[in-house]
């Protein structure tokens, strides 16, 4: 890694996630200082990028994204934090490889995104350490999944329309989901990290589209602990492919954070995984200005932890 991650002398380590920036090369004046003043205010020790980190349908040549990139990595770059990315579907609508896309993001002295090992669908599945504040070991993970683009093929001769059939849960929607490959990259990293260290390691896992039992969880908001807002129709991909139940099984992420859904900023516990959700990074992207903004999340190096959403309007004047 160019920049190694620890906690600080107190066990704390910050971490800020904004997705949907979901800007292009006509962008709205206010996002990069909305950005800037976030990143000032919660002061994180890592950013993360949550995906439609620009919009593709209007971005879309090779030095429109490289312009982009040196426009909208300022905030970070400048202040000399570490950042990752995942991608979410509007970054694959953009007309360059995704593999190419990476090779820009990777080039930032303080991009410290990993890519997915051979095999594994999509670029962005690749794991971050958080080191002890006191020792070479790690005390904390975070796993990156890449949930691809939308009308996926997932088996040959079956449209995503076969599947959507109609009585269905409306979550189920268009968009592709985590594939086995992904699912088992992460379950033998996380088995491998436990025997080097000799027990489980606490995780987050970040990722654009969110597990299809978030959805479960607003229709049992006392149950699930539910805060914040909720009121956008809720997307996943086509198929639950498991991924919940495969970090349930394994025990060690204690945090599943995502976007997509840039109305929606609430968190809910399920099994004991808290599900968050950051509502939207950027002012073009349609929602609702109180839901403009990012999440931040205080970690503990013993795994217990605290989140907000923070919006833009409670920091500055965005009229």
């Amino acid at each position: 890694m160019k920049h190694m991650l620890k906690f600080n002398e107190t066990g704390k380590f910050r971490i800020l996630m904004v997705s949907d920036i979901q800007e292009a090369v006509e962008y709205a004046e206010r996002t990069v200082p909305a950005l800037r003043k976030l990143i000032d205010e919660t002061n994180p020790d890592l950013v993360i990028w949550g995906g439609d980190n620009c919009d593709g349908r209007y971005l879309k040549t090779r030095e429109e994204l490289d312009n982009y990139l040196k426009i909208f990595t300022v905030p970070m770059e400048e202040k000399q934090i570490p950042w990752m990315h995942v991608y979410g579907n509007h970054d694959y609508d953009v007309d360059v490889p995704v593999t190419e896309q990476h090779d820009m993001y990777q080039a930032y002295p303080y991009c410290i995104s990993g890519r997915s090992p051979e095999g594994v669908p999509g670029v962005s599945n690749y794991a971050i350490p958080i080191y002890a504040h006191d020792s070479d070991h790690v005390a904390y993970c975070i796993y990156a999944f890449d949930t691809m683009h939308k009308n996926p093929e997932i088996r040959p001769g079956v449209s995503t329309d076969d599947l959507l059939i109609p009585n269905r849960p409306k979550c189920f929607r268009k968009w592709d989901i985590v594939r086995f490959e992904q699912l088992m990259w992460y379950w033998n990293y996380s088995k491998q990290l436990e025997a080097k260290e000799g027990h489980l390691v606490h995780a987050l896992a970040v990722m654009h589209v969110p597990p299809h039992e978030m959805y479960m969880c607003i229709d049992n908001p006392e149950i699930t602990k539910f805060k914040g807002i909720h009121d956008e129709s809720f997307q996943c991909g086509v198929l639950n492919p498991g991924l919940f139940a495969t970090m349930m099984e394994r025990g060690d992420v204690d945090i599943i954070a995502a976007g997509h859904l840039h109305r929606d900023t609430f968190e809910v516990e399920y099994g004991g995984i808290r599900m968050c959700l950051d509502g939207c990074g950027g002012f073009s992207p349609k929602s609702h200005d109180d839901r403009r903004g990012g999440r931040v999340f205080e970690i503990c190096e013993d795994g217990s932890f605290e989140t907000e959403f923070i919006a833009y309007q409670d920091l500055m004047d965005i009229s």
